[in-house]
């Protein structure tokens, strides 16, 4: 249904209220309940008369948080009575989980409804069959996190928790619906610019067949005026499902453009039989292109755009994967507040609700697959069944339907540091990336990898995962690695992560590579380390993005090493999220120029030995002034955002430190006791 323009506007209001007046029965239409309360919980070695309350989201292994490496890996149940209303008779039910870790059967009443296998992505269950309707029903899931070789992942060393760690939800709706799980609307961004967009809205429709109904489609702005409109007759076939695809076309579109202007669209599709409101659904829309060339990195939408990216593994003291939104929410401010534009989401696909949050902040996702290689040398990444492969399609599968629409996400990650011993993973990275090709054309696939091998050549954007200066070497060898990679490799399109361990409870005098076997991981190394490969990686414009192996420190019960209490102390902040690593503001110094601040680093190495010292200093500003015990040791201009008076003589004793710049002032204390030596925080 086209308009000229001249009658476009007004036609365009018309048929808006009509559509905006029938969504006053989405209510009746489609109404979902959370149902994350008031569940009862009891491991498999019990009963449910042994059963606790717990809410969602829930994970039964917070003793994998103790550092242990004999953590409950088994099964859990879930039971929770609902009461469904009479009403509802005539209604179609379904339940959908946002995440169980890893494999969850559901019961209800009773009677077996279905199997998910995968511990990080959502699924869909319909209800209506097994429902008493006017009575109590019982809904009972079993959740298992036992090691399964045909699950994924099968490797790795981070934390497999089991439970329902994200939200559950029941949908009530009418008999013809729009697809009730994720994937119920695909917008397919076909060509894109800043002078027009055309975008498929391919609307997968689940109802009564031979019904003929009317889908009404309207793409409204942030300040919710409508500036698209269109309807599509569809008949719905024998099989009771069908897509119907409306063409969307936009002229002078505002770009979904990252972090400087990340602006939604609103698609919102109504679904009638006979004039009777049958489902409504609201879907963002970002419009964005981007590209990747192996001499100038990545673009999106036309200009050059460095990525500046972590990894982030949804896991936290205390809760381990069970985030709530204030938590995601919170842990993504610790990434702006550094200047990170890109994220990783390690080892799997993330809730819904990080992603909504990466769309609204206009952070680059790039959403991976669990295929995960091995974190020690006997492990093994890949057991070549037919049954492992075809649940990591699966997987791979689910993630892109679920997430397709989050304008945040440009890549699709199929594999992490894969070893070429056992069974060889290149011919089934091959199938995966031409799945995902087939699934979504729109983006590009990477792979993260630290090794040689014909793997490296099969995605569109690979990673390179290096761990010099801190499993072996220096960390200046990647200078060497940098020009071997442009001399042999040029056409590859490359990016580069690494990272190194640290507690913050460990200071020490010398600056030297520390096992990363052993429990002394000083503070001191990570922050040279990551100065080191910062200075080198800044002048690689042919990266097109580098990503810090981690943003916070996560659950690895298998690690004796560091504090010896089962994390992997590699990320930049804390695993409780209360302390932020000296390395943190290093990275805050170049990549956030738009928040001032000044910071006194080394300050937790607060009992030194020697009088004689250097003082660090990181900051954004392009000078700072130094102060001890109230005199000025000068101005310095900064490298790289950092500071350093070298060869500073300071008082036995107690000394006051104070740096100040246009940015703020900062302050420490530094105590100097020679012949002492004491490691400590304040």
């Amino acid at each position: 249904m086209r308009f000229p323009m001249k009658n476009r506007a007004l036609i365009l209001t018309l048929l808006l209220g009509t559509l905006l007046a029938g969504s006053a029965l989405q209510a009746r239409a489609r109404e979902v309940i959370n149902i994350n309360r008031n569940w009862r919980f009891f491991s498999n070695s019990h009963t449910s008369d042994n059963a606790t309350m717990v809410n969602l989201p829930h994970t039964w292994n917070r003793d994998a948080l103790g550092g242990h490496n004999d953590y409950y890996r088994g099964i859990g149940n879930y039971i929770k009575d609902i009461k469904v209303p009479a009403e509802w008779r005539g209604k179609r039910v379904f339940i959908r989980f946002g995440a169980a870790g890893d494999v969850a059967n559901l019961a209800v009443n009773g009677r077996h409804v279905g199997e998910h296998r995968g511990g990080f992505t959502g699924f869909t269950f319909e209800l209506t069959p097994y429902l008493r309707f006017g009575e109590t029903n019982s809904i009972w899931v079993i959740v298992n996190n036992s090691p399964q070789m045909d699950v994924l992942p099968t490797a790795g060393d981070h934390n497999v928790y089991g439970g329902l760690y994200r939200d559950v939800e029941l949908i009530v709706t009418e008999q013809s619906v729009i697809r009730a799980s994720e994937g119920g609307i695909r917008l397919v961004q076909k060509a894109v610019s800043s002078e027009r967009a055309a975008v498929d809205a391919v609307i997968r429709i689940d109802g009564q067949r031979d019904r003929n109904l009317l889908v009404n489609l309207a793409v409204t702005t942030p300040r919710r005026d409508t500036i698209f409109f269109q309807a599509s007759r569809f008949r719905v076939p024998a099989s009771g499902i069908g897509t119907v695809t409306i063409p969307i076309e936009l002229e002078s579109p505002t770009l979904w453009n990252g972090v400087e202007n990340p602006y939604l669209y609103n698609v919102i599709v109504k679904v009638t039989d006979q004039n009777v409101t049958c489902d409504s659904l609201a879907v963002p829309l970002g419009l964005r292109y981007f590209s990747v060339d192996p001499k100038t990195g990545f673009a999106l939408n036309g200009r050059p755009l460095q990525l500046h990216g972590v990894f982030y593994y949804e896991d936290r003291a205390s809760v381990g994967p069970a985030l709530t939104e204030y938590q995601i929410r919170e842990d993504l401010d610790y990434m702006v507040e550094m200047g990170v534009n890109a994220v990783r989401t390690s080892p799997g696909p993330h809730s819904q609700e990080f992603y909504d949050e990466c769309d609204r902040r206009g952070l680059i996702v790039w959403s991976d697959l669990p295929f995960v290689g091995p974190s020690y040398l006997t492990d093994r990444g890949y057991i070549g069944t037919e049954s492992f492969r075809a649940n990591g399609v699966q997987q791979l599968r689910e993630m892109i339907s679920q997430y397709y629409n989050h304008p945040s996400i440009a890549m699709w990650g199929l594999f992490s540091n894969q070893s070429m011993r056992g069974d060889d993973p290149t011919p089934y990275i091959k199938e995966l990336n031409t799945v995902a090709r087939e699934e979504d054309p729109t983006r590009m696939t990477v792979g993260a990898s630290n090794q040689d091998g014909q793997m490296n050549f099969i995605t569109k954007l690979v990673v390179w995962d290096h761990i010099f200066g801190w499993k072996e070497g220096l960390p200046s060898d990647i200078s060497v690695w940098l020009k071997q990679l442009q001399a042999n490799w040029s056409n590859l399109n490359s990016g580069l992560s690494y990272g190194a361990g640290a507690s913050i409870y460990h200071q020490d005098d010398s600056l030297y590579r520390p096992d990363y076997l052993g429990n002394w991981h000083p503070e001191r190394w990570q922050s040279y380390l990551h100065e080191q490969y910062y200075s080198f990686a800044k002048n690689a414009p042919f990266l097109w993005g580098v990503f810090i192996a981690n943003m916070f420190d996560y659950g690895a019960a298998g690690r004796e090493w560091g504090d010896g209490t089962g994390v992997d102390d590699r990320g930049l902040v804390t695993f409780d999220r209360k302390y932020r690593k000296d390395a943190f503001y290093f990275y805050k110094a170049n990549w956030n120029p738009d928040e001032p601040f000044v910071y006194i680093a080394e300050r937790r190495w607060d009992r030194r030995v020697k009088r004689t010292q250097t003082l660090k200093v990181y900051s954004n500003a392009p000078e700072v002034e130094m102060l001890l015990n109230g005199v000025s040791l000068g101005k310095r201009s900064g490298v790289n955002g950092v500071f350093t008076w070298e060869n500073v003589t300071m008082a036995e004793g107690m000394n006051d430190l104070e740096a100040r710049s246009d940015s703020g002032i900062d302050h420490t204390r530094i105590e100097i006791a020679e012949d002492k030596i004491h490691h400590g925080i304040n």
